[in-house]
């Protein structure tokens, strides 16, 4: 497993993510160790784009999390673009 210094010389940081009350509802049946788990995949590919080889238990959950996370990233890019263009009203 590696460290939280491994991380600081990452070329993707995004530095922030929204975690949704959705995912702290699924981590309801797993055990301590399992959470943790679940817990640094959704933060590894929120921050930095990355994935691991998880349980299959984990697999599973995450492979739910994964489209709201990458909706997220796709929302963030778009805004470092402009966002969407101003229209002025009359």
């Amino acid at each position: 497993m590696s460290s939280w210094t491994d991380y600081e010389n990452t070329e993707i940081n995004h530095e922030s993510f929204v975690f949704y009350e959705s995912f702290y509802q699924s981590m309801e049946s797993l055990n301590f160790e399992e959470t943790a788990t679940f817990l640094s995949a959704i933060c590894r590919y929120a921050l930095y784009e990355e994935t691991s080889t998880l349980p299959l238990n984990i697999e599973g959950m995450f492979r739910l999390v994964k489209p709201q996370l990458e909706a997220n990233l796709r929302k963030r890019r778009n805004g470092k673009l402009g966002g969407r263009p101003i229209t002025n009203k009359p």
